[in-house]
């Protein structure tokens, strides 16, 4: 019989209570991928501009700007459908929107809010919808 080495006796509890922690992890902190080119349905806000935030005119359909998830750390571009009858979406106007993006992306389980960006500047802010 072979005596297990020192390393091995201390890195297998550690390794166990590590596991452990990660099944019993807030809902909050867990993250759902969405897949690319999935139709994804949210509610999205765009803001009326005020000073270095929002915008001034209407977005139509197939609009696409960048997209910061909850959970990603990177922006995604998306392209933003709106549904018929509707034809466009003033700022300070909320819609119903599909988001389809180009990359896979990560929201946290309990907070699925995304931000718009146009060239850095944060045209809108959105909540994915189940």
């Amino acid at each position: 019989m072979t005596t297990p080495r020192p390393a091995t006796v201390f890195a297998l509890p550690l390794l166990m209570c590590c596991a452990s922690l990660a099944l019993a992890a807030d809902p909050k902190d867990r993250r759902v991928e969405y897949p690319a080119a999935a139709d994804t349905p949210a509610s999205l806000t765009l803001i009326a501009r005020e000073g270095k935030v929002g915008r001034d005119n209407p977005f139509y359909d197939n609009y696409r700007p960048q997209l910061r998830f909850s959970a990603d750390k990177h922006e995604v571009s998306c392209t933003v459908r709106i549904a018929p009858p509707r034809e466009k979406v003033e700022p300070g106007e909320t819609a119903e929107v599909a988001l389809r993006c180009t990359e896979p992306f990560h929201v946290f389980e309990k907070n699925k809010s995304f931000v718009a960006y146009e060239g850095g500047r944060k045209v809108g802010e959105g909540r994915l919808r189940d």
